[in-house]
C-alpha cells in the first residue's frame, strides 16, 4: 500500500506550516521556562547539570514528538493546549534517550545536530546524570499542574501509557535486543521488533499520551497508539536508510556508522529499495485510520516520514 490516498482537505500547506512553526516557538519557550524554575536557588554544581540537560533538549530538532502529541489531543476533540504536558514530557524523554545512545558504551557517537554530542561537551559521568534527571523532570512535568479530579485521572493515564512504552517492554527493551544483535544476524523479524520497541512505542506512546489528555475514551487511545507505532517503524526505518545514503550536513550527524559497528538495522536485512517500499507500507496502513477520525494535522505529520532527509 502506498501513501497515495487523498482526504478532502480544508487545511492549507501554508496553513499546516503556520501552525507547526507557533507550537515548535511554545514549546520550546515552555521547554526553557521548565528548565529555568528548576535552576532557581541551585547550587552551581546543579545549574551544570540543568545546562548539560538542556544541551540536547534545545538544540531541538523538528518537535515531531511533540506535534504529534498536540495534534492527537485534537484529534480526539480535546485543545491541544491540554496536550503541551505531555508534548513537554515526550520531548525530554526523546532527549534522555538521545544522551544515553550516544554514550561510549552504547552508539560511542560524537555528533547530534550538528553538535558535539553531550558526553563531549560536558563528560560522560554529567551526560549519564543528565538523562536520568531529564527522565525524571519529565514524569514530574506530566504530574505538575493539574487541575481536578478528572484532569488527575487523565494525567495518570498519560503517566503509564508513557512509562509503559520507554521501559524494559518497549524502549529500553529495544535497546537492549540492539546492543544483543551486534555483529549478529537476527531474521527480518527480530530486526522490526528491535526497532519497533525502540523507536515505534515511543511514537505511539505520543499519540497515545496526546489523545489521553484530549480526553479520548481508551479504545481511541488504543488505536492512537497502534498507528504512532507504525509510523515509529517507519520512522526508524527511514533512520536506517539515511544513516546510508544520507547527507551529513542535512542530517547534523555522520553517515555509515551502523554498518561500522555491525548493527543490525532494516538495511542489513533488507534491500534499500525493499526497505523504502516498507515505508511507504508502513505510513500506508496508518494512514486511513487518521483519515478516520478526520485530523489532517496528523495526516500531514505522518506522511511527512515518507521522503525526509534529515
Amino acid at each position: 500500500m502506498t501513501t497515495n490516498m487523498t482526504m478532502m482537505t480544508t487545511i492549507s500547506e501554508a496553513r499546516l506550516l503556520e501552525w507547526r512553526a507557533r507550537w515548535i516557538t511554545a514549546v520550546n519557550q515552555a521547554l526553557s521556562e521548565a528548565f529555568s524554575r528548576q535552576a532557581e536557588g541551585q547550587p552551581p554544581e546543579v545549574a551544570n547539570l540543568l545546562t548539560a540537560m538542556n544541551y540536547t533538549v534545545e538544540s531541538g530538532g523538528k518537535r515531531l514528538r511533540a506535534l504529534l502529541t498536540l495534534a492527537a489531543a485534537e484529534a480526539v476533540g480535546g485543545r491541544e493546549e491540554l496536550g503541551l504536558p505531555g508534548a513537554l514530557a515526550v520531548e525530554m524523554i526523546h532527549a534522555y534517550s538521545l544522551i544515553h545512545d550516544d554514550l561510549p558504551a552504547l552508539d560511542n557517537d560524537e555528533l547530534r545536530r550538528g553538535k558535539p554530542t553531550c558526553h563531549l561537551a560536558y563528560g560522560e559521568a554529567t551526560a549519564i546524570l543528565a538523562g536520568d534527571a531529564l527522565q525524571s523532570l519529565a514524569f514530574e512535568t506530566l504530574a505538575s499542574g493539574v487541575n481536578g479530579r478528572d484532569e488527575a485521572a487523565q494525567r495518570l493515564r498519560a503517566i503509564n501509557v508513557l512509562s509503559r512504552a520507554i521501559g524494559p517492554v518497549g524502549m529500553v527493551g529495544g535497546q537492549a535486543m540492539d546492543l544483543a544483535f551486534e555483529g549478529a544476524s537476527p531474521a527480518k523479524a527480530q530486526v522490526l521488533e528491535m526497532e519497533g520497541k525502540k523507536t515505534g512505542h515511543l511514537i505511539g506512546a505520543c499519540l497515545a499520551v496526546g489523545a489521553t489528555l484530549g480526553g479520548a475514551e481508551p479504545n481511541t487511545v488504543d488505536k492512537l497508539r497502534e498507528i504512532g507505532q507504525l509510523a515509529g517503524l517507519a520512522f526508524q526505518i527511514t533512520d536506517d536508510l539515511l544513516n546510508v545514503n544520507g547527507d551529513p550536513k542535512l542530517m547534523g550527524k555522520n553517515v555509515g556508522t551502523d554498518a561500522q559497528k555491525a548493527k543490525a538495522t532494516i538495511t542489513a536485512v533488507l534491500s534499500q529499495a525493499e526497505a523504502t517500499d516498507m515505508v511507504k507500507s508502513l505510513v500506508g496502513q496508518a494512514l486511513p485510520h487518521i483519515y478516520g477520525i478526520g485530523s489532517e494535522k496528523l495526516a500531514w505529520l505522518i506522511g511527512s516520514i515518507v521522503g525526509r532527509t534529515s
